[in-house]
């Protein structure tokens, strides 16, 4: 096993570990997380109907991903300091990628998640979350190479900035009834607050 290549100070308590089959460290960041790197590592997270965008400066090969559970904050508030909200989630990414030294006009992307895992047709917050993120790159300009959303399944993503290289694998039973467990307690909480109008989605913005 290797010495772990350094991190950047701001993400020291991301967890990260030796995959030996893949011969490199991976960086795991949970709903909420971003990590960005300089460095030869993948990073990975698992997705159910939450989105997780993988950047980087396609010259330098600086990058990272992100993984959020919703696209904007409640009303009346801004998204602060909570990546768990896309709007927060792609800010920070972005302006993370700039001070490691990328450059805004060579940033492209990748989308992976977005699933409706409880196959739910009224309250399909995956579905939210892709046209959040496609209105919000455009917007931003920024390329997409790439997009694998809207699965009925949960997926293991592994992205590699250095490259541009991402994949994802469908998980385990185990894992996937896990995260449909998470996504049921999420989705009654969400589906309480919108009741209350204390959540906006992108598609009831006035």
């Amino acid at each position: 096993m290797q010495t772990a290549p350094a991190c950047l100070p701001q993400f020291k308590h991301i967890k990260r570990y030796w995959d030996q089959p893949r011969g490199m460290y991976v960086a795991k960041i949970m709903p909420g997380e971003f990590y960005v790197t300089k460095h030869h590592e993948l990073i990975s997270t698992l997705l159910g109907s939450c989105v997780a965008v993988c950047m980087r400066d396609a010259v330098n090969g600086v990058g990272g991903m992100n993984h959020f559970k919703l696209p904007t904050p409640k009303v009346g508030t801004t998204a602060g300091d909570d990546a768990n909200y896309g709007l927060y989630a792609m800010e920070v990414l972005i302006n993370g990628i700039l001070k490691a030294g990328g450059k805004r006009q060579h940033l492209e992307c990748r989308v992976f998640g977005g699933g409706n895992v409880l196959k739910s047709v009224d309250f399909n917050i995956g579905q939210k979350n892709i046209e959040f993120v496609k209105q919000f790159l455009h917007k931003e300009k920024i390329a997409i190479k790439g997009m694998d959303v809207g699965h009925e399944s949960a997926q293991q993503i592994y992205y590699h900035p250095n490259s541009g290289n991402a994949f994802s694998l469908v998980s385990d039973s185990s894992r996937v009834e896990d995260l449909k467990r998470s996504e049921q307690e999420y989705l009654a909480k969400i589906s309480h607050d919108a009741q209350k109008s204390s959540v906006i989605f992108l598609d009831d913005t006035p």
